[in-house]
């Protein structure tokens, strides 16, 4: 035999011997579990772990080797978590998004931030229906034993291309932003310590190849980042795929969908991020080639992002019993928790004059935002009488819209109708168990902390004659927040103070014009006041360091969820909030730009008239507006 064709049959051998190992993920689930939206009491085809769950059978079937996991925050953020922590959990019944994923059968998982929201006893309760490991490298108790299992391995039989089957040893960790422990102080203070990931993962890495592990596999509930990202940093996704060890990486936290697109080749490390709510499987391909002593090592990475939306259109809406036709023995429980949480929801609480809607907040004060922060200061009142020494200070409200576009797509707004109130009201209106807090700031921090929010606006040039987009969808709304008790103007022909993200500031003059308390006096950097906001926010959530670096009075022991809720039900008639002047944008002489937002926002004209807004239908626009509703606003 020639030398040729020794060299094609020891190719042909090596390529027999090659495992084709596929890894789907989930992640920021936040307790969508069914392809219904909870808030509006409507199907939401695009979301939902169910309506991944056939996605899944499939490349089972169809791929021989297949690991799945998830990377967290998956037990918070719909009325379906709510009633798992109020109804169903304390009934004795397993944690809804728990049992969806024993029976799908997870092969793994670690947490996200979000999964601490409810308190360590829930979860560890919710934690220990799960069938399958959970791990976490970079959190650990306060006296310094095991929360959970920094790290594990996996020993999975699989088929190589030949047929023939072989044991894999899959090590993998976890881990969660250490900003957590600012985020849930309440929650997890005395409680928990949390590490640096970096430092924590690349420890666990280390272990893991000594005890034998073939890969490594990191599960990072974290975004992307910066390859030269400071310690302790939010976002560090790239740094850990640039660890020696690491074969894979499962990013989250930023709910964005990376690579989008079927598995495609990579070169360095994989990384994928499979959005949020279910919205997209994560799938990163290993072609494994053995080494030598039954060792194995990468030889191809393809990485990418599986959309169902695509086929769940041309199969139409199918019933919610359908969507879990592979599952059958999981049918049945899903339904009765289903059942319970729209009884839940619907309980009543009051009735509202107006339309609630977040349509235009990112524009101008709207009466959805105007009634968390009512709520908020009156269920601040008995807080701040506890406190003497406070007396005579200004007293401000804090809020943002939760839905209001952004990285949600044009789909993600609140709009509440005129007349009855229920509790999935109050839910669509706050998101988020955040505790109540009070913090005392200096003016100099109260403008700090509009410059910020003010970041969601891009530069407009004041001499183009050319229409330019003014909202960056990039920034999330629920960073948007106007100081109810203040007035003032945003100059968006400045530069920006902060990126979208916020970790990165830069040195500006500044936006905020003519900032003003509501009585019309000005505020001087020296003056001091008090704001009503939310634990994340006083933590410095969102990157909202003038926040973090406030004086904390107190939080509260309920949220501003249960004040909202408690502030709707107490009130005397329909709600009709009296929307505070607060912010507006400074005029430019004239100059055209492109108002983006949900297209629901045409039910509601007469308030676009009021603002100034006239809609733009040509085609061009809406392809450059990617699913938004332009309308038109002269500066």
């Amino acid at each position: 035999m020639t030398r040729m064709g020794k060299n094609a049959t020891a190719l042909q051998r090596a390529e027999q011997h090659r495992v084709h190992l596929r890894v789907l993920s989930t992640t920021d689930l936040h307790a969508h579990l069914l392809p219904f939206d909870y808030f509006t009491d409507t199907r939401a085809p695009g979301t939902g772990l169910a309506r991944l769950a056939s996605m899944i059978a499939r490349q089972r079937a169809e791929v021989p080797n297949v690991l799945l996991v998830d990377n967290g925050d998956t037990l918070q953020g719909t009325p379906l978590a709510d009633t798992a922590l109020t109804e169903i959990v304390p009934a004795g019944r397993p944690n809804p998004m728990i049992a969806a994923m024993n029976a799908i059968g997870f092969d793994a998982a670690t947490l996200g931030n979000h999964d601490f929201d409810f308190g360590m006893e829930y979860l560890e309760m919710s934690l220990s229906q799960a069938t399958f490991p959970l791990v976490l490298a970079n959190v650990c108790r306060a006296d310094g034993t095991v929360f959970l299992p920094p790290s594990c391995v996996l020993t999975r039989q699989v088929r190589d291309q030949g047929g023939d089957l072989h044991d894999i040893r899959i090590g993998i960790t976890g881990a969660v932003p250490p900003q957590t422990a600012h985020w849930n102080k309440p929650h997890v203070k005395c409680f928990l310590l949390f590490d640096d990931i970096v430092a924590a993962v690349s420890a666990q890495v280390t272990a893991l190849r000594a005890q034998g592990a073939d890969l490594v596999l990191v599960l990072a509930h974290s975004g992307y980042g910066k390859i030269d990202a400071a310690p302790f940093s939010e976002n560090v996704a790239l740094q850990l795929a640039a660890l020696p060890g690491v074969d894979a990486v499962v990013a989250g936290h930023t709910h964005k969908a990376r690579p989008e697109g079927p598995p495609a080749p990579v070169e360095g490390t994989p990384m994928v991020q499979a959005g949020a709510f279910g919205s997209h499987l994560g799938c990163i391909d290993l072609m494994l080639d053995r080494t030598g002593a039954n060792r194995w090592q990468v030889h191809q990475a393809l990485a990418g992002t599986f959309d169902g939306a695509p086929a769940l259109t041309r199969q139409g809406r199918p019933p919610l019993r359908r969507i879990l036709t592979d599952y059958p023995d999981l049918r049945p429980a899903i339904s009765l928790e289903h059942r319970a949480t729209r009884a839940f929801v619907a309980r009543a609480l009051g009735e509202s004059a107006v339309a609630l809607e977040t349509y235009f907040s990112t524009l101008a004060p709207c009466a959805a935002t105007q009634l968390v922060a009512d709520a908020q200061c009156i269920a601040a009142h008995p807080l701040i009488a506890e406190f003497p020494v406070l007396a005579g200070l200004p007293v401000l409200s804090a809020v943002a819209p939760f839905k209001a576009g952004g990285r949600s797509g044009p789909a993600g707004y609140t709009d509440v109708p005129p007349g009855p109130l229920m509790l999935r009201h109050a839910a669509d209106l706050y998101l988020y168990p955040n505790m109540l807090s009070i913090l005392r700031l200096s003016g100099a921090g109260l403008a700090s902390w509009l410059e910020r929010s003010a970041s969601i606006y891009r530069q407009i040039d004041p001499d183009s004659d050319v229409p330019q987009r003014l909202i960056d969808h990039e920034y999330a709304p629920y960073n948007f927040d106007r100081i109810d008790g203040l007035t003032y103007q945003i100059d968006v022909s400045r530069p920006a103070r902060t990126n979208a993200e916020g970790d990165q500031e830069f040195d500006t003059p500044g936006r905020i014009r003519n900032l003003r308390f509501a009585d019309g006096r000005p505020v001087a950097p020296d003056d001091q006041a008090l704001v009503v906001t939310n634990s994340y926010r006083a933590a410095g959530g969102g990157h909202m360091d003038a926040a973090g670096a406030a004086d904390e009075i107190v939080t509260a022991d309920f949220s501003v969820r249960d004040a909202v809720a408690r502030y709707i039900a107490q009130s005397n008639g329909p709600i009709q909030p009296r929307i505070s002047p607060t912010f507006t944008l400074r005029p430019l002489g004239g100059v055209p730009v492109i108002f983006e937002t949900g297209p629901g926002a045409l039910a509601h004209a007469d308030r676009a008239t009021a603002l100034g807004l006239t809609p733009m239908d040509d085609a061009a626009t809406a392809r450059a507006s990617g699913g938004f509703q332009a309308y038109l606003l002269t500066l």
